[in-house]
């Protein structure tokens, strides 16, 4: 069944989904983007905006009543914007974030929603903001209570997906309240959002943003999709993808456009700090920044928008990509190292490897090598989860084989899966061998060859040292645990590879000379 607010999803990676959502003018592909479009001041004509890749916008209900009236409805919203793609309206949640409140209430503004054909619908929400603990409360309690009260007035809308937000803002225990109590309306809300980030995002706090999708997330319906409100830079939407958010709106391409701003996937600069642009968009192909510095306000306004229009665009295309091929983890490595909120945002990360670990596979069914960089890389879940399990196996296998020996060898080379059944055929009974490598980890010689043992690229031959460290640590509680069953311990080390010389001789140094455990060294290659 594929009506309106039904949602496929298609393809995962980490918690971001490759999904169709259904509306009754077709499906959107997600992770989707709605540009904000104003009625009444559209410097980016929607012709430009589905040339920049958009088959859905969103505009705000409360706006188009104020400035047209019921008349509106006569016409729809489409007409009205002059847009024939998928229309998601805003109930006014804007306004009152902005103001404090607007003259209208719920009741009129589903009524209106409905009646200019909205594909996708919010209720009147209230934005929570950066606000104090009390106002907080209020703004959930407040939303809370609104979405059961609208269930009358959209219980047998079959037309529209209608979006009920979490509130919450900077205070966790609230979103989480919100999002589980909103999750038990999932019979009348097809779609949910998490609101109020604009202000967080504005100065750059992606921390609070994060962990509002996370706590929001953990209690929201897993086939539903989330939308995430005022998230439009493209430094986050890798990070709000890989946690769940499916669609996600922002008016910053022209907000920024208004005031000389032009963005990159690393930031923003200002347009009288250009000598070039660093993009190959139709506009920067065609045009210099000093072509814009002497043209009109209103053309070069135009012309950045459309040009912060394509940056989101490709940013999108580009999490799409990685979700299919299995590296969205990767993207979010090299985001953080685009801007210092991004670098912190990726150590945070760590706190939703559980999460993440659900989608963490190959992408698409096609085998793709993991690729691997930093310390950061060893929270990839395919990496992290690769790792404890081998380690845990190899524990539990000495308890019960009990051998005389366990040899523990460096993977020095890409293995194909031919030589790694050379060499567990090779291995003798009463030795457990196992392989160790800088990303890997320590795997038993049985597991060579499985995803990802050998489907991984990393520099070499020098590895960072918090790296090998981290090797070490997993070298030493395996031959310490060997030891206390009364299993020889053999180390071999590659000369030819510094971090494994460099790990054996700290293994060695901690087992013999702080712990007191026999090991034999041996160098090989």
């Amino acid at each position: 069944m594929t009506g309106p607010g039904s949602f496929e999803i298609r393809d995962v990676d980490l918690g971001g989904r490759i999904g169709r959502l259904y509306t009754r003018r077709g499906f959107i592909e997600t992770p989707a983007f709605f540009p904000v479009i104003d009625v009444e001041r559209q410097e980016v004509p929607v012709k430009g905006v589905r040339e920049a890749g958009f088959t859905q916008v969103i505009t705000n209900a409360y706006l188009i009543l104020k400035r047209y009236g019921w008349v509106a409805a006569e016409r729809g919203v489409h007409e009205v914007l002059g847009f024939d793609g998928v229309v998601m309206t805003d109930s006014g949640a804007y306004q009152i974030l902005e103001y404090g409140r607007i003259d209208v209430d719920q009741e009129t503004i589903i009524k209106f929603q409905q009646a200019i054909g909205s594909d996708i619908a919010v209720i009147l929400d209230v934005p929570t903001g950066d606000v104090d603990r009390a106002k907080a409360e209020e703004s959930v309690t407040i939303t809370l209570r609104r979405a059961r009260e609208a269930i009358g007035l959209i219980r047998d809308d079959r037309e529209r997906v209608w979006v009920l937000p979490v509130q919450g803002g900077r205070y966790y225990d609230l979103v989480e309240i919100s999002a589980s109590e909103a999750s038990k309306l999932s019979d009348y809300y097809s779609m949910f959002g998490v609101g109020s980030p604009t202000v967080f995002l504005e100065r750059y706090m992606y921390d609070v943003v994060v962990e509002a999708v996370y706590r929001a997330r953990k209690h929201l319906p897993p086939g539903r999709p989330v939308h995430l409100f005022g998230a439009g830079h493209p430094l986050i939407i890798p990070f709000v993808v890989a946690l769940g958010v499916d669609t996600f709106d922002s008016a910053s391409y022209i907000l920024y456009a208004r005031d000389g701003r032009y963005i990159t996937e690393w930031g923003v600069y200002r347009l009288e700090d250009l000598d070039y642009f660093p993009c190959s968009c139709p506009v920067c192909s065609r045009y210099t920044p000093q072509d814009l510095r002497e043209m009109g306000k209103v053309e070069a306004t135009r012309l950045l928008a459309l040009h912060n229009l394509y940056v989101i665009s490709r940013t999108i295309r580009r999490v799409k990509q990685a979700i299919r091929e299995g590296r969205l983890w990767e993207v979010l490595e090299e985001t953080g190292r685009m801007h210092p909120s991004t670098a912190r945002l990726l150590r945070l990360m760590v706190r939703y490897r559980r999460l993440m670990e659900l989608g963490a596979r190959r992408g698409g069914g096609r085998i793709k090598g993991v690729r691997a960089y930093s310390i950061e890389s060893l929270d990839n879940p395919k990496l992290y989860t690769f790792r404890e399990k081998s380690l845990k196996v190899l524990l539990e296998s000495l308890k019960m084989l009990m051998p005389r020996e366990l040899v523990v060898k460096p993977m020095t080379v890409k293995k194909e899966p031919s030589e790694c059944e050379k060499e567990i055929v090779g291995s003798r009974g009463d030795v457990t061998a196992a392989l160790y490598s800088p990303y890997t980890g320590i795997f038993p010689i049985e597991l060579c060859g499985v995803y990802p043992s050998i489907q991984i690229d990393y520099p070499s031959n020098r590895e960072p040292r918090e790296v090998v460290d981290r090797l070490v640590e997993e070298i030493v509680e395996l031959a310490k645990h060997a030891s206390r069953l009364g299993v020889k311990v053999r180390l071999e080390a590659c000369k030819k590879a510094e971090w494994s010389v460099a790990a054996t001789l700290k293994a060695y140094s901690t087992l013999a000379l702080e712990d007191g455990v026999e090991v034999e060294v041996e160098f090989k290659c």
